[in-house]
Formats: structure tokens, C-alpha cells, sequence
């Protein structure tokens, strides 16, 4: 009986392990390169097969050792992506590989994206006849990483019919598995809904916004052009104007040969977290691209970085050099009044900006117009500025002071005393002075505190102040800085021409900034008697030669930027541009007319826009193609008050002049420039949005 169960069972074995070949799909097994043993590969065959589309599904399972890493079907910024030559292979028709969402990574300092540890690709083979043999020939050609990189091929051979496959359970697991980690494909209608893809031609940026909010830290890559690379910069959550919460990720744009031209490409959007992928089809526009970073903690770092900047702009320098000589010129002060003096200055300029963020507060509590520098439009400030820079520039050659002992004269600061009080108003006079100024990032700063609400406002504008009174905090922190001021002896009396005539220019300046309200020449006679009574005090306290010194030093610097600026100044400037009132201008019919209307938002008082004007504006090649015939020049003059210009400043999230803005046919919303103008960001704006 056991002899008669032993033949049964053994016969069943043997009929089990025919049959086993014919029940399990094809496969090549593991393959090895020799010559790369940290990565194997093998093909499988499900079994299956769709007779509507004579489909037969297959799987590409890839496994890396260690950090072994292979690429995307787009690899980044280098690399080589993985490709099949089923060229050999016979009764084969089309070939559809499927690609699992990658990661992102760096490599040898690019940044690319691939995988890593073992991924199976999901592949669907169309056979031409089901009926026949089907000879697969493919060279898997692959790319792995380290910090070397490794090209290796497999030889990928199976011969198959068709409709005699049998079904094999681990390569269905492994394909339906693979599946589930492929992207979703969005429709080209349903993804304009989803994603908008802007390109901003003059920058060589993308930025790609994703409207749907419930996205928790998506990773988004961008392929589709294969002429072009799409390097990931940020992704980042930000909140629109109207308050709904948005994912923006942006990209820098490379090329290997020439210039992008994305404006008529549809790209591949690939979008995933740890809950899904999807991958969409969008079509690009051309945009203006900003992108600076909106988070407090950003804001906070240029409020800082811009109120530094601004002790080296014309408008404040006077100051601080103005006190410095007044250190040096009392060197017997000890360490503790150094330190006192320069802390007192430095809370005169927080004070001065809390005062202006509390009058930005009240403005916008009464529904009144806010930005940087509005109190330049009224001419009593000005006028006020005007009597304090000229006490300053007449007291530093003498003109107050007091025939005391020379014991106390040393005591005695050039301004209001060498109390407290004095050095306190020195930094809340340094502020006043700052305020028509626009330094680099100060503009950014500035724009989100007004925007904000009223504790960020306090916090940005308590940032700005901090930066500004940076260098006065850096004496009051060492005071033994001074000991390395130069003693005081005649080389002073230099230094305080030096500064009072940089003083004087500041009040002739000021002076001039009353044109738009008093008679010009009351003004004249204004600055002439300044003019003539600076230079009489000079002449009494210091001798004629001290004032033919001082004209000399005024021609020698502007002789200096006079060579400096020849290429800019040869010529004089013209006056021949025809500008358009921006209270009068309609843009958007100008634009739907293919016009490029190019506006500029300025003040006399603004010393960075006339910067803007003279060295690029009104210079070739800016000069000559604003002269074209399709291009529409429009100025909004900020000089004194104005509510049509200053809505428009804060419909496009500024409230304070330079503001240079390009719109066109290409770019109906604008392109936004910076505030320090460049010939090259003009001219590529302008290009952006014209029509071609």
C-alpha cells in the first residue's frame, strides 16, 4: 500500500514539474554585468494578454545596491537616462515604458532625479500577431551613480506566442504594484484648471502654481522640452492677494545650444507627496516672475540687510560721517561716552522709525495713502529739511558756536550739544534723511511692511531701523574703535569742509524739491543766499583758500565721475521722449492695439529714479528702442500727492517709487521690474512682451 502511494505521489510531482514551465510567464532570470556586480536586472512577462490592443504586459525590475542610484526618464542637470533598443526583436510593434514618480536628488553637485534601492518599471508590449512567435531582442542600456558613474548593458532575450502565455502571479504582483506608483495622467483641459506654468523669458525662469491647497509638501519636476533643463530652486506655500493658499515651485532654465522658447511647448508637470502623484499636461504662458519669498522671517533678514545699506546711500552718509568727526574731534572722551553717544544716536533712529511706522499706521487706519517717502510730497517737511541741513552745514564751519574755555569747547558736540539729547537727535535726523533713498532690498522690505498687518508692520519697520543703526551700534559695542581715529590737528578742519559741503548739496537739493510748490526764483534767491553766506562763513573761519579747496574738491569729484561716466554723458541727454500721463493712459487698449507700453512711476525727490533715468533710461540702447514706433511711454509723477498713481502703485503690491513695470501683447499683466534698473532687464522685458 505505502509502495502503490509512493508511485502516486512521485507521479504527481513529475506531472507538476512539467507543468510548472508552461504555468509561469517568461522571464530571463537575473542578469549581472561582470563588470558592474552592484546592480542586477531581470524582465518579466505577466502572462497575460489584451486581444483588443494584442497588448502583453511586462515588467522591468531593477534592484542598486548601497547608494547606488539610476535615473529619471529626464535625468536633471547630467546624466544619461535608461533606454531599451528592441530593434533585433521580431513580431514587435510599439513599446510603452512607464515610469514610477522619482525622487529627487544630488549628484556630484547637479541635481538630477532617479532612484535608488530597486524600482520595477511597468511595460506593455504590442505584439503584431498574437498567433505568432514573437522573438524579444532588447539592449537595456543603463546609467548608475555613486560618485562615479557606470554605463552597463543587458541583453534582455525572450521568445514567446502570445496567446500561450500563461498567467504568473508574482510578475501580475509586481506589475499592478509598479502601476500604482506611476503618475496619474491629467488631460491638458483638466490640468489648466489645476496648474498654471508661467515663463519669464528675461529672468530664464518657470514658475509652476498648483491651485489645489491640499498638497502637503509636494515635490514637482518639469520635463517635457528635451532641449531644455528645469532646475528646481524652491517649492514653497504662499497666499495669493485674495487670501486662497497656493503651492508655487520655481525653476531656473538651461539650455545646451540656445536661448529657451517655452511660449509655445506644452510641458509635463509631475506633481506627488506621500499620498499621491499626478502628472499634467500644461501649456505655458509668458509671465513676470517675482520671486521673492514673502515670509516674515525673509522680510525680516532685507529690512536688516536694506537699513545697512542705506548709511552708504548720498542721502544719510553726510550723518554719519558728520558724527564720526565728532568722535575724533574730542579724543579724550573715554569709552563710556563713546558708548553712550552712539547708543543714543542708534535709539534715535528706532525711535524715528517707529514714529513713521506709527504715522503708516494712522494713515492706513484713516484710509489715507501710505509708502515710503510720501512725506517728500509735502512742503512744509520739506521746507523744515531744508532749515535743519543747513543749520548742520553752517554749524560744522563754527557759525554757533561759543567762545567758551577750551575745556568745555571739546564738551560740546557739532549738533545740539554733546548730551543725550543731541546724539539722539543726530540718528532721528540721519532717518529723515534716509526716507527718499531706495537701497537694494529696502524696497522689498518696505512693500510687505505697508501690505501687512500692523505687528508685522512694527517688526519690519523695528528690522530696518536695527539695520541702519548697525554701524553706530558696532562703535557703542567696541568703543575702542576710536583709538584708531587719526588724531585731531589741521587735517580736521578738511574734514569738516568735507562734510559741511556734502551737507550744503544735501540742502540745495532739498531746495529744489520745492520747485513743484513755490516760485522758482524765490527759490534761486533762497539757494543763493545759502550759497554765498556758506561760503562767506567759510571764507572768515577758514580763509579764501579753504574756499577755492572746497570748489576745487567739488570739480575734482565731478570731473572723477564725469571720466568715470563718460561712455553715459558724452552725449547730453535727451529730451525728446514722449510721455503720457499715467492718470490719462487706458494700457489695456494700448496692449490690445499691439502696442509695448513701458511705465515709469517717479518724484523728483526720488533719488534712485533719477539714477534709473540718466544711467539707463535715457541712454542707448534703452533710449533708442523706447523711440519705436510700437512702443507707448507712460510716467506717473508721485512728486507731490496723487490717489490715481498711488492706487496703481498698490495694485501691484508697491508703495514707493522707483517702480518700472513693461506690459505687451506677450504680457498683458506686466512684467514687474527691479528698482535699480538695468540696460539688459529693460531691454529683455521689453523683447518678453512685445508682439513678435
Amino acid at each position: 500500500m505505502n509502495i502503490v502511494k509512493t508511485i502516486i505521489f512521485s507521479t504527481l510531482m513529475l506531472m507538476l514539474a512539467s507543468i510548472t514551465p508552461l504555468a509561469n510567464a517568461a522571464t530571463t532570470g537575473w542578469l549581472v554585468n561582470d563588470n558592474h556586480p552592484p546592480v542586477k536586472v531581470r524582465f518579466m512577462l505577466t502572462g497575460e494578454l489584451d486581444e483588443k490592443t494584442n497588448t502583453v504586459p511586462a515588467i522591468l525590475d531593477v534592484q542598486l545596491d548601497d547608494d547606488w542610484k539610476m535615473y529619471w526618464r529626464t535625468p536633471g542637470e547630467g546624466g544619461i537616462a535608461p533606454k531599451i533598443d528592441w530593434s533585433e526583436s521580431s513580431n514587435l510593434g510599439d513599446v510603452n515604458w512607464q515610469w514610477p514618480t522619482p525622487q529627487q536628488y544630488t549628484i556630484m553637485g547637479y541635481k538630477t532625479q532617479g532612484y535608488q534601492g530597486e524600482v520595477v518599471f511597468p511595460i506593455a508590449l504590442k505584439v503584431e500577431d498574437i498567433n505568432a512567435p514573437t522573438s524579444l531582442m532588447g539592449k537595456f542600456t543603463l546609467s548608475s551613480c555613486t560618485t562615479v558613474c557606470v554605463l552597463t548593458d543587458y541583453q534582455l532575450e525572450l521568445d514567446l506566442t502570445a496567446n500561450q502565455l500563461q498567467a504568473d502571479t508574482e510578475a501580475m504582483f509586481e506589475f499592478n504594484k509598479a502601476i500604482s506608483a506611476v503618475p496619474q495622467l491629467v488631460d491638458i483641459d483638466t490640468a489648466n484648471d489645476q496648474v498654471n506654468v508661467g515663463w519669464d523669458k528675461a529672468q530664464n525662469l518657470l514658475q509652476v502654481t498648483l491651485l489645489d491647497d491640499s498638497w502637503r509638501q509636494p515635490q514637482v519636476i518639469v520635463d517635457g522640452d528635451k532641449e531644455t533643463n528645469f532646475n528646481p530652486i524652491s517649492v514653497s506655500r504662499q497666499t495669493r492677494d485674495d487670501g486662497s493658499k497656493v503651492w508655487t515651485a520655481f525653476f531656473e532654465i538651461s539650455t545646451w545650444n540656445e536661448d529657451a522658447q517655452l511660449d509655445t511647448k506644452q510641458l509635463n508637470i509631475t506633481v506627488s507627496d506621500n499620498q499621491r502623484a499626478y502628472e499634467y499636461a500644461a501649456n505655458v504662458r509668458l509671465a513676470s516672475i517675482d520671486m521673492s519669498d514673502n515670509s516674515l522671517l525673509t522680510m525680516l533678514f532685507f529690512a536688516l540687510l536694506g537699513g545697512l545699506i542705506l548709511n552708504v546711500m548720498p542721502c544719510v552718509l553726510p550723518v554719519l560721517g558728520m558724527k564720526l568727526s565728532s568722535v575724533i574731534a574730542a579724543p579724550d572722551l573715554q569709552k563710556n561716552q563713546i558708548r553712550t553717544q552712539f547708543i543714543a544716536s542708534a535709539f534715535g533712529i528706532i525711535v524715528s522709525f517707529w514714529l513713521l511706522a506709527a504715522f503708516v499706521i494712522m494713515l492706513k487706519v484713516t484710509g489715507q495713502a501710505v509708502g515710503w517717502g510720501v512725506q517728500f510730497q509735502n512742503p512744509w517737511f520739506i521746507g523744515f529739511m531744508v532749515i535743519v541741513t543747513s543749520v548742520f552745514s553752517l554749524n560744522m564751519l563754527g557759525a554757533f558756536e561759543i567762545n567758551l574755555p577750551s575745556s568745555l569747547q571739546t564738551k560740546l558736540a557739532t549738533t545740539g550739544g554733546n548730551d543725550h539729547r543731541g546724539h539722539f537727535l543726530q540718528g532721528m535726523f540721519a532717518t529723515l534723511l534716509a526716507t527718499p533713498c531706495s537701497a537694494p532690498f529696502l524696497g522689498t522690505a518696505v512693500a510687505f511692511a505697508l501690505g501687512a498687518d500692523v505687528l508685522s508692520l512694527v517688526v519690519i519697520f523695528t528690522a530696518l531701523a536695527i539695520g541702519m543703526a548697525l554701524p553706530w551700534l558696532l562703535v557703542a559695542m567696541f568703543p575702542q574703535i576710536a583709538r584708531y581715529f587719526p588724531k585731531p590737528g589741521r587735517w580736521m578742519n578738511i574734514v569738516k569742509v568735507f562734510f559741511s559741503v556734502l551737507l550744503l548739496m544735501t540742502s540745495l537739493w532739498l531746495i529744489s524739491l520745492l520747485s513743484s510748490f513755490i516760485n522758482v526764483i524765490a527759490l534761486w534767491v533762497i539757494a543763493a543766499v545759502l550759497v554765498l553766506g556758506f561760503f562767506g562763513l567759510m571764507a572768515k573761519q577758514y580763509g579764501v583758500p579753504a574756499v577755492i579747496a572746497s570748489f576745487s574738491m567739488v570739480v575734482m569729484f565731478a570731473a572723477i565721475g564725469a571720466f568715470a561716466t563718460s561712455d553715459d554723458w558724452s552725449n547730453p541727454l535727451p529730451t525728446d521722449l514722449a510721455w503720457t500721463p499715467l492718470e490719462q493712459t487706458d494700457i489695456a487698449s494700448s496692449v490690445a492695439q499691439g502696442k509695448t507700453v513701458f511705465v515709469d512711476v517717479t518724484a523728483d525727490w526720488c533719488i534712485t529714479c533719477k539714477a534709473n533715468k540718466v544711467g539707463v533710461i535715457l541712454q542707448d540702447p534703452v533710449y533708442s528702442t523706447l523711440k519705436q514706433d510700437h512702443m507707448a511711454l507712460v510716467e506717473g509723477d508721485w512728486t507731490t500727492a496723487s490717489q490715481p498713481i498711488t492706487d496703481y502703485l498698490q495694485s501691484h503690491g508697491r508703495f514707493g517709487v522707483p517702480f518700472n513695470v513693461v506690459y505687451g501683447p506677450n504680457a498683458p499683466d506686466g512684467i514687474k521690474l527691479p528698482v535699480i534698473l538695468t540696460t539688459e532687464q529693460v531691454l529683455a522685458a521689453i523683447e518678453q512682451a512685445s508682439a513678435r
